[in-house]
């Protein structure tokens, strides 16, 4: 049976699709780095791991990746210092960007070569609308969401001829709980940042997870060919 790895499976959103799949009777890996609550009382497989480590990550996977066909990355840390570029810290801003990065391509340089042998794979990686739209006193999440749009592109370029689609979803501000996840000054910032969103979105409409759901199904089905490269973008027809 195809196995989809879900990694930030602990998340609002991961835990979501981790839910919704076991309830299909899909097979999952679910894994995590260091919070399991949401997806305690699941029966799928789990796995506790620091994605940012190259040698533990494959260990952790070694036992499963013969029958991961899919990848769903939800795993991500924001710009909590919501503050000017100009006023950042620049070591901050690097461990923002790499925390965010560095999953990415550690997952794909584990995941890719057992894809290619099996000639299948579908990868999902989440981005955000700030990859078009930019994000002022977030501009280390923003850069790091827009480098894994590129480096989504550059992976799909050189697998999409052995069956191995990779996508980006990139919603805007999703309705999740934010106070499960946020507090003080930095969750007063994400409620105005909804907020104004909102103000600016056609639909007038936050995105649901539902919806990432759905797009997501279809980007992991396995009777598409040519979608490919691509950085969906869910936000109401802001951009």
């Amino acid at each position: 049976m195809r196995t989809i790895l879900i990694s930030g499976a602990n998340s609002q959103i991961g835990s979501y699709l981790a839910r919704a799949f076991e309830a299909e009777g899909r097979s999952l890996l679910l894994s995590y780095n260091k919070r399991n609550e949401r997806i305690a009382d699941l029966v799928s497989n789990r796995i506790q791991a620091d994605l940012r480590d190259l040698d533990t990550l494959r260990d952790k996977l070694a036992p499963h990746i013969a029958s991961i066909d899919c990848l769903i990355h939800c795993a991500a840390i924001r710009s909590e210092d919501h503050q000017a570029l100009a006023d950042t810290d620049p070591k901050y801003f690097r461990r923002v960007f790499e925390e965010n990065v560095y999953p990415v391509y550690n997952l794909l340089k584990i995941l890719l070569p057992d894809m290619r042998s099996r000639a299948f794979g579908r990868i999902v990686l989440f981005t955000s609308d700030v990859t078009r739209t930019g994000l002022p006193n977030g501009s280390a999440y923003a850069a790091a969401k827009a480098a894994i749009a590129n480096l989504a592109k550059s992976a799909a370029l050189e697998n999409s001829e052995r069956n191995i689609l990779i996508n980006c979803i990139a919603p805007g501000p999703v309705e999740t709980n934010m106070a499960e996840d946020f507090d003080s000054d930095y969750l007063e910032f994400r409620k105005q940042y909804f907020a104004k969103h909102l103000k600016r979105t056609a639909s007038g409409k936050p995105v649901v997870i539902s919806e990432i759901k759905t797009v997501i199904d279809m980007l992991i089905s396995p009777w598409i060919s040519n979608l490919c490269g691509e950085e969906i973008i869910l936000n109401g027809g802001k951009t």
